[in-house]
């Protein structure tokens, strides 16, 4: 498959430009269809990389991900996922690579720039330990990188600094998008605190989850899904390893027989509970509370 929408330029610096403290060094765009090889498009020798060997640059470098999915890693992080509406943010000396999915390709839109006031901004307003900012699919975002492409193409005077200009509008626009990502992550997590406290205090108890997940107003599919995300099980089976547990305390403690634990934690019958107990720690009441008692 051949890429579509391809285009790429890269300038020389300037004098002129490092006294304005932030000058575009190169700009370009690519849709990369399914199953394509990658990179693609004629690039200079240093900007030229491999997976296998990654590359390290001498610019910051913007790369907005508009469409697809893929993959990405800097330094020493982990191979992270990389999806429409992702913002990779290059640092200059800093070790990377990426690309997308065969399955599904991406579409990239990027700006490379440097410059003593480029550097303020980003290692004064972007944390370094995160290269990957979550903007979702913004359209004042792209337009912005479209307009630098546009100069970039058309060149007429004063397009360079016309192109600084554009450059630190779209880190500002970044900058919003994240912060506010950021404090939406920030109040989801809260409400997971909030109904994983809920499960731990009513645990013996039926609890109705559809009614919860609306008292934190969202969907039951959306507080699932962010649910397992923050605690990595299901609201159900969270609630069934607490019973469990409190079951196991229960049981070392010797004081009720079988029956009355399987009654005190909630369980419909002895036979529900029994089984579930051996499911999850793979021996019936009766042989964990003969262990504790040996």
């Amino acid at each position: 498959m051949t890429a579509q929408n391809l285009f790429s330029r890269y300038l020389p610096i300037e004098p002129s430009l490092v006294d304005w403290g932030m000058y575009v060094l190169d700009a370009g765009c690519t849709d990369v269809p399914a199953g394509s090889d990658y990179p693609v498009g004629r690039h200079p020798e240093e900007y030229l990389f491999s997976w296998e060997k990654g590359r390290v640059l001498d610019e910051y470098q913007l790369v907005f991900v508009t469409r697809g999915k893929g993959v990405f890693q800097w330094e020493d992080s982990k191979p992270c996922e990389v999806s429409a509406g992702d913002v990779m943010l290059l640092r200059p000396d800093m070790w990377h690579r990426y690309k997308p999915n065969a399955e599904t390709g991406w579409c990239e839109n990027w700006v490379g720039f440097q410059g003593e006031y480029a550097q303020r901004l980003v290692e004064k307003f972007f944390t370094a330990d995160n290269a990957i900012l979550k903007v979702g699919q913004d359209e004042e975002l792209l337009r912005k990188l479209k307009v630098v492409i546009e100069l970039m193409q058309k060149s007429p005077a004063g397009f360079r600094q016309m192109m600084a200009g554009e450059t630190v509008a779209a880190l500002a626009r970044v900058r919003s998008l994240a912060m506010r990502a950021d404090k939406m992550l920030s109040a989801y997590e809260s409400r997971m605190d909030y109904a994983r406290h809920y499960l731990l205090a009513h645990a013996a108890e039926e609890i109705d989850l559809v009614d919860l997940a609306e008292e934190q107003g969202m969907s039951y599919s959306r507080f699932r899904t962010l649910f397992r995300e923050h605690t990595g099980s299901s609201p159900r089976q969270y609630q069934l390893d607490i019973r469990v547990n409190r079951a196991k305390e229960l049981l070392r403690d010797g004081r009720r027989n079988v029956s009355e634990v399987a009654e005190v934690l909630g369980f419909s019958s002895v036979y529900y509970f029994s089984r579930l107990f051996k499911q999850r720690t793979g021996k019936t009441p009766v042989e964990f509370r003969r262990e504790c008692d040996s």
